[in-house]
């Protein structure tokens, strides 16, 4: 395959990626997800292609799922919790494998909230000393750090059956 036929997959594969996660892009509750483009230099005559899907977890940290596109081999990778690395050469794949991954972001994120929860009630936090922090959450200068009114919900919810688990 050509360079111009190798950049004309790239930019297929990033106009698909983009149309995957447009209805998403942006939003509270999929840690304001974005997506980034960077170019490697993989070694002689290597060049790498890193598409980086961006999102933050309540409090902010940043998590991100990685493409990677080897313009050498015409080969896309990325990392499968389950399945480790993957490689192929198939745009529908990189799709199928990123597609249930984009729409457990909401999940991943109440699990790290409910982790937070456990941690400030494991360390000794108070009622009022735990919906301080969560309030601080929901004021986060980090769009996609923040959490929304339904997360706060689910939070209270939480953390009331944790602190009478714990009893």
């Amino acid at each position: 395959m050509s360079m111009m036929e190798s950049c004309k997959t790239l930019q297929e594969l990033c106009s698909r990626i983009q149309e995957c996660i447009s209805p998403f892009a942006g939003r509270v509750e999929y840690g304001n997800l974005r997506y980034r483009i960077s170019d490697w230099d993989g070694g002689p005559g290597d060049s790498i292609t890193n598409i980086a899907l961006v999102y933050e977890t309540p409090g902010g940290s940043t998590d991100q799922i990685n493409i990677s596109y080897h313009h050498g081999t015409e080969i896309f990778s990325l990392v499968d919790v389950h399945e480790g690395e993957v490689t192929t050469d198939s745009i529908d794949t990189v799709l199928e494998l990123i597609r249930p991954r984009v729409s457990g972001i909401p999940d991943k994120r109440l699990e790290t909230l409910f982790g937070e929860i456990r941690r400030q009630i494991d360390g000794g936090s108070n009622h009022a000393g735990l919906f301080g922090h969560l309030n601080r959450m929901i004021q986060s200068e980090f769009k996609g750090g923040t959490i929304t009114h339904l997360e706060l919900r689910d939070a209270m919810t939480y953390a009331v059956k944790y602190m009478k688990d714990r009893q």
